[in-house]
């Protein structure tokens, strides 16, 4: 690696594999890091070093190295890493003016109910943040347990990605963290930039920096009935005591338990769309776009095949698209598929009344297609008056819950296999400059979109050779890229099932899978749901609740459920009166 002076890395280990670097010319100095207990990183020992000098880690270090040259010299320093560099996981170092809050520092009394949080994105965070108010809200004591496996809280897979090209999806108006509190991101990022406008769309990392700052107020305002346990591990198991309690097995940090348990676990992991069509190496094929190191031995001049054309494969092509760039892209689904654009301008909605009520309270049962026909006709209508297709999806979504809920089963399931895929690319739409980006491409040929299906695959280790099948057509193709990257996104429903840690819970009776498979049965406010049961200690946030709501992803839907997920467990978690501790309210 060649360092220009002034040049650093972010505080980084390397996933667990040993490594040793040699200083080959220079001088630079490294700082090793110590982990405090709000997941932040402190700098605990300097050491300078100069050409010949050798550094080594076992496993463990928390580190940074920089060229502190003051002239022209660089620094060049040769790495090994056994087993091969899986990725650069980053930290986050105290700033100089944010001290430790006493909430991280503070022991529960042995009477305080303990709240178990698994899984440190977005609903996460914010579930630990709104239970932060509550408890100085009503004086009541709380222990907070947050339980998630990356360096950094607050990122989980939408806002962890460190390249300045990854823009937010929706503009800044719309991303408040707080439901009470509708400007407050766009305060926040007008802090940094006064340019910043309502409808500007601005970098995630941005984003997870917003949340953690927030998180760490939030938590430095409450008083002192609150303290918090951040763990940096996997929930492996968890099962429920006959007295109610929960016990959460973690990787590392052996047993937790918790008197009310949040499930906040995201997005599944991605599955293998060539699992069963692969043959060979498998050197060339990225699995897991998402992975810090995955892209970085992809070079300007070898040609790539996207498996998937949503919004993944719109975030890998803006990796890829680096100055210099002159091999090209393919990206391929089964229909061909790709995101629309937000306006240029921001539109306001249409209210969507005069045609849904009806629909929603005929007689007869709505049905898929019912429901599509007429959202094409109101789309249609809009045209004719001059109006935006945008506004006529923007107007819908204050009713997805209840469209949802109005399909019947079967209709659910016809929806899914035949207009999913085609509300998704008009629902969720990439912002404007990452659009005017991928247009760049495909006018410069190094982008192209098609409809086809991988009838084979074949890894040599310079390459890989696909056989496809294009949408329409008989004959296959054969095909020959340097690199081939899975870009599915997230894991489709029912393709694997619930992960171990929730079908176990599936198993015990406390949670209930939805016959589709997008999640879990849940109440209203959040509380699990099985065969009719409600589980009161228990509550689920985000994706896992799409068999109940459907619209459970974003942002403006994930602000509430935190919101109200709090409220929940405070009632829940209610102390006794007078000596004794406290008691479960599960009636």
């Amino acid at each position: 690696m060649t360092w220009r002076p002034g040049q650093c890395t972010e505080p980084h280990d390397h996933g667990g594999a040993i490594s040793a670097f040699k200083i080959l010319g220079g001088a630079g100095s490294e700082t090793r890091f110590s982990m405090s207990p709000d997941s932040l990183v402190e700098a605990a020992a300097v050491r300078e070093f100069t050409r010949g000098e050798i550094g080594f880690d076992a496993g463990d270090v928390v580190h940074e190295i920089r060229n502190d040259a003051s002239d022209e010299h660089l620094l060049i320093s040769l790495h090994v890493y056994a087993p091969p560099l899986p990725e650069l996981r980053r930290f986050k170092h105290r700033p100089e003016t944010h001290a430790l809050a006493p909430a991280f520092q503070r022991r529960p009394k042995g009477s305080t109910p303990t709240v178990a949080i698994v899984g440190g994105g977005f609903s996460g965070i914010m579930v630990a943040a709104q239970l932060a108010r509550q408890s100085a809200h009503s004086s009541r004591p709380l222990h907070l347990i947050l339980i998630d496996r990356q360096t950094s809280i607050g990122e989980g897979a939408a806002y962890r990605s460190p390249d300045a090209r990854h823009l937010l999806n929706v503009p800044a108006i719309g991303m408040s963290a707080w439901p009470d509190r509708p400007t407050d991101f766009l305060d926040w990022a007008r802090q940094g930039n006064p340019g910043v406008q309502p409808y500007s769309f601005l970098q995630r990392r941005e984003y997870a920096e917003y949340l953690r700052q927030r998180f760490f107020e939030t938590v430095a305002e409450s008083d002192a009935n609150l303290s918090i346990e951040i763990h940096r591990t996997e929930a492996q198991h968890i099962e429920r005591r006959p007295n109610g309690r929960w016990v959460v097995q973690c990787t590392e940090r052996g047993a937790l338990e918790a008197d009310a348990l949040v499930l906040a676990t995201g997005h599944r992991r991605p599955d293998d769309p060539l699992a069963r069509a692969w043959n060979g190496s498998r050197a060339r094929y990225v699995t897991h776009p998402w992975a810090a190191l995955s892209l970085a031995s992809i070079e300007p001049h070898e040609s790539v095949c996207l498996l998937g054309t949503g919004l993944t494969a719109i975030d890998v092509l803006m990796s890829l698209s680096k100055p210099g760039r002159t091999a090209p892209v393919l990206a391929l689904s089964r229909r061909g598929l790709s995101p629309s654009a937000h306006a240029p301008s921001q539109l306001p909605p249409i209210d969507p009344r005069s045609w849904l009520e009806p629909l929603l309270t005929g007689i007869a049962s709505v049905t898929a297609p019912t429901l599509m026909h007429a959202v094409r006709g109101a789309i249609t209508s809009a045209g004719i008056s001059g109006a935006d297709w945008r506004q006529v999806i923007d107007g819908l979504r204050p009713y997805l819950v209840r469209i949802w809920q109005a399909l019947p089963a079967s209709e659910r399931r016809r929806f899914m296999r035949h207009a999913r895929p085609y509300w998704e690319v008009s629902r969720h739409r990439t912002a404007p400059e990452v659009a005017s980006a991928v247009e760049e491409a495909k006018r410069a040929r190094l982008f192209r979109v098609i409809a086809a299906r991988v009838l084979s695959a074949q890894g040599q280790t310079d390459g890989v050779t696909l056989k496809l099948c294009p949408r329409g057509v008989n004959t296959p193709e054969i095909c020959k890229f340097d690199w081939v990257v899975n870009c599915t996104g997230p894991g489709s429903p029912g393709s694997k099932g619930l992960p171990t840690m929730l079908q176990a819970l599936v198993d015990a009776g406390v949670l209930e899978e939805d016959a589709l498979g997008l999640g879990v049965r849940s109440t209203s406010d959040g509380r699990a749901l099985s065969h009719g049961r409600v589980i009161e200690n228990l509550i689920v946030i985000g994706t896992l609740r799409k068999p109940d709501l459907w619209e459970s992803t974003a942002v403006p839907e994930l602000r509430d459920q935190a919101a109200v997920a709090a409220e929940v467990l405070v009632r829940c978690v209610r102390p006794l009166r007078g000596p004794g501790g406290f008691a479960l309210n599960l009636a």
